[in-house]
This record gives C-alpha cells, sequence and structure tokens, in this order.
C-alpha cells in the first residue's frame, strides 16, 4: 500500500487485485479471501474493502452473492458494432450459446420516430419486437426492434426466440447487410433493472440502430440497452484508400 499518494487507498486496492485477474493469479471461478481477511492484509477498514470490491463489480471482474462470497467473474461478452450479425451469431462466434425471452411481438401503428427511420408514414403498421437476450444464462440485452409490417408480413407469429435476421434472410429474402449504430451511456430505470438483472441506476449502454437491406431499404429499427458491467463493445475502422 502506498501510504504517500493522492490514490485512495480502495482504489489502490482496486488496481492490484484487478491486477491480479488480469494476469490469471485470480481466475473466473475462483473465489477472493473473506473481507475480514482483506481488512487484515491490507489493514484499512470494512468500508474501504467494500469500496475497492464495488468497484471491481462495477468493471464486470468479480460478481457478489449474499452468503456466497465473492468470485472472479466470467469476464465481458463482446458487442462487435461494425458486424450487421444480429446477437444469435455474434454470441455463436465467441463460443456462447444465445437464448431470447419474447416480451412482446405486436402490430402496431408506428410512431413519429420510428416511421422515419423506416421511412414510412407515421401510422404505418410495423411489428415491434421485444425481447430478452441471454449470453449462456447470463442476461446481458433488452432488445426493442421494430421491422415494416408490409415486408414481413406475419413474422410477429414466427419462432422469435432465435436470430431474427436469419428468418428475414431464409423466409422474406430481405437480410440486413448494413447497419448504423450509435451509442449512449445510460443508468437502468426500474423496469429494465428488473429484466436484466442490475440493480436500479446501474450502468447501460444504449445502441439505437438502423439496419438496411442490399437494396438500401430500412428494414429494422432498435433500441438495444445492453448491461455495462458485462458488455464490451468493438468498433472497427480502416482508413479510406488513396485516389490515384
Amino acid at each position: 500500500m502506498r501510504r504517500r499518494t493522492e490514490v485512495p487507498k480502495w482504489a489502490q486496492i482496486e488496481d492490484e487485485l484487478a491486477a491480479r485477474i488480469g494476469c490469471g493469479d485470480l481466475r473466473v471461478g475462483d473465489r477472493l479471501p473473506a473481507e475480514r481477511e482483506l481488512c487484515d492484509k491490507w489493514r484499512v477498514s470494512r468500508g474501504t474493502i467494500r469500496q475497492a470490491l464495488d468497484a471491481l463489480a462495477a468493471r464486470g471482474l468479480i460478481e457478489r452473492g449474499v452468503g456466497r462470497g465473492t468470485f472472479v467473474a466470467s469476464g465481458k461478452v463482446e458487442v462487435r458494432l461494425h458486424d450487421v450479425a444480429g446477437f444469435t451469431e455474434q454470441m455463436a462466434r465467441a463460443g456462447v450459446e444465445a437464448h431470447a425471452r419474447v416480451l412482446r411481438a405486436a402490430v402496431l401503428p408506428a410512431p413519429e420516430q420510428v416511421a422515419g427511420e423506416l421511412e414510412l408514414e407515421p401510422g404505418a403498421a410495423v411489428v415491434r419486437v421485444e425481447r430478452l437476450r441471454l449470453a449462456g444464462r447470463l442476461a446481458l440485452t433488452l432488445e426493442d426492434s421494430w421491422v415494416p409490417s408490409g415486408r414481413f408480413p406475419g413474422i410477429e407469429d414466427l419462432d422469435l426466440r432465435g436470430s431474427i435476421y436469419a428468418l428475414m434472410r431464409d423466409l422474406y429474402g430481405h437480410v440486413p447487410v448494413r447497419v448504423v449504430e450509435t451509442l449512449e451511456p445510460v443508468v437502468a430505470q426500474r423496469h429494465s433493472a428488473e429484466l436484466l438483472g442490475v440493480a436500479a441506476g446501474s450502468p447501460l449502454m444504449l445502441v439505437e440502430r438502423t439496419a438496411f437491406d442490399s437494396d438500401g431499404v430500412a428494414v429494422e429499427f432498435a433500441h438495444d440497452l445492453h448491461r455495462g458491467d458485462r458488455a464490451r463493445f468493438v468498433v472497427e475502422a480502416a482508413a479510406p484508400l488513396p485516389v490515384s
């Protein structure tokens, strides 16, 4: 413990534990020592230890359970924003089994923003699909997708627990090939917190997406809420080739 430093003691403890996790000294599933042991090790108060553990939990590095102790977490799931593949395909590439719990699927009149993004008249028929997406057993993402009903008639009655993009491709011939996405950090409201299994006020990442097919037609507009403690976002960019 560095005594003469402006870095708080809890932050120093957080850094040391994070470094031990990063180098593999503490592995996924390992149980951390009890708070009393950590207090004795660093000669600090229990409040200081709890601040350090809270910070590690917020980073998704540890899991804390009442009566179970504190364990090294399984790490974050990568969400590749430049990849047109949907959630199911991305999880498969990461070696994680994707699941979906359908919360709602219904035909509704398009709200003004949705109609604008899908290039429809306000009030045109759209299908709204709300799903809770899971990576393995982990609730990771709350999806709210809107698709044009005229282009995908009856999609609301299909099995929507898998890939919607696969249904678009295999049954309708309008697979998304390009997406435009924006990111905005937000906090979990009570409804989203309950579904994602986090505390209200926890950090989430809102990804707003519009997807287009090969004809340049908008086929989906979506709001996805990702758990900030369990998702890592990857964006790939390349410089344009010089004009000869």
